[in-house]
């Protein structure tokens, strides 16, 4: 049996998240979650957020980078999303197409 770190609620063994609180599991050498373990250990990207200054990977928990400081939240576009414009204004011609081809000739 495994105790949540978090919750103190005691689980089966092998599970990688606690069943009462949803917080990840300590992995035990041996258990049915090894596997994952050396996964994670092999290739810290599968579980880390890359920094996009000095390359560092940090855990999806941090908002800003162990090394540098940089924050690692994605930033919003700014300025015009040109393939949605283009994307209205085609769909906004045909409509107005399809209208005058009803109001003109009729159906």
């Amino acid at each position: 049996m495994a105790v949540c770190r978090k919750c103190n609620t005691v689980n089966e063994e092998g599970l990688t998240r606690c069943k009462a609180c949803n917080a990840i599991m300590p992995v035990k050498l041996g258990s049915k979650s090894e596997v994952r373990f050396e996964r994670v250990n092999r290739r810290p990207e599968l579980v880390g957020a890359k920094c996009p200054q000095c390359g560092t990977i940090n855990p999806y928990t941090r908002f800003k980078c162990s090394n540098c400081g940089v924050s690692l939240a994605s930033k919003k576009k700014t300025g015009w999303d040109w393939e949605r414009v283009w994307l209205y204004a085609g769909t906004g011609a045909a409509l107005a197409a399809a209208i005058y081809a009803v109001m003109h000739y009729g159906m």
